[in-house]
């Protein structure tokens, strides 16, 4: 469970961040049609993001960098959502000074080193 401050996902939130939890594929069930939309990250993966075709609602994410997760925004929980507990800002060098967040989380200018995973 992260926040992720990179540009793409605040044109993609409308906000400073992202707030998303990885999952491994099988333990996910998407049900319903889906249309995506594949962009090239700043970290060079393919990002695809997946939403709904009839009201643009972001449902599902998933990276080159990890091709066997799904991730999803937590947001589409509604307030089911205390659960979420993220544990770190990646894409930390495009964070916004007016977007607050709690300042005991671990930064990263990007990912964190994979050492630390």
């Amino acid at each position: 469970m992260f926040m992720c401050a990179c540009e793409h996902c605040q044109k993609a939130t409308g906000s400073g961040h992202s707030a998303a939890a990885v999952l491994r594929e099988e333990s996910v069930t998407i049900v319903g049609e889906t249309r995506s939309f594949t962009q090239p990250a700043n970290s060079g993966a393919a990002f695809t993001r997946n939403f709904c075709p009839q009201c643009g609602t972001p449902i599902w994410a998933r990276s080159s960098r990890w091709p066997d997760a799904v991730i999803l925004p937590v947001g589409i929980f509604g307030a089911d959502t205390d659960w979420f507990v993220p544990s770190q800002v990646i894409f930390a060098r495009s964070h916004r000074d007016w977007d607050w967040l709690p300042d005991a989380l671990p930064r990263y200018l990007t990912y964190r080193d994979e050492e630390t995973l």
